[in-house]
């Protein structure tokens, strides 16, 4: 069972994300480190890991309802993703060996991806901005 990433809005959570960022999501722990050479947030800042430890729990009683996850989640700035997003994108466009690199021999399929999906979520952290909300990235399972 693969995780992924989604862009949320916290005044649209129920509109969840059409496309799943798995590629984002498998990259994050080796992405960090450049950030910090680039001199912007890590990506992980602005990860939420609320609805993965719900679906996690072993409790049933723990599973919280769509507003009660809204509100135990953190969310975050997209001005201060944006940065981040861009500064990455740039980096990894110019860097082909790195990017591939950053991926395990058997998840290098995701390499290919990486860019598409950072575009994606600069677009849509952009229009979350643009709305004056918060957003995260919803780890989800």
């Amino acid at each position: 069972m693969g995780s992924t990433l989604w862009v949320l809005g916290k005044n649209r959570t129920t509109d969840g994300d059409d496309w799943d960022h798995s590629a984002l999501f498998n990259a994050v722990e080796n992405l960090d480190p450049i950030c910090e050479r680039l001199g912007v947030l890590k990506l992980s800042t602005f990860l939420d890991w609320s609805d993965f430890e719900a679906n996690m729990a072993d409790d049933d009683d723990e599973f919280l309802d769509e507003e009660n996850l809204k509100n135990k989640a953190m969310w975050f700035s997209p001005i201060e993703a944006l940065p981040t997003l861009n500064a990455l994108r740039d980096y990894l466009a110019n860097h082909e060996t790195e990017r591939k690199n950053i991926f395990e021999k058997d998840l290098q399929h995701f390499s290919e991806d990486l860019l598409e999906e950072l575009d994606d979520c600069i677009s849509k952290v952009g229009k979350i901005a643009n709305e004056g909300d918060t957003f995260h990235f919803c780890v989800v399972m």
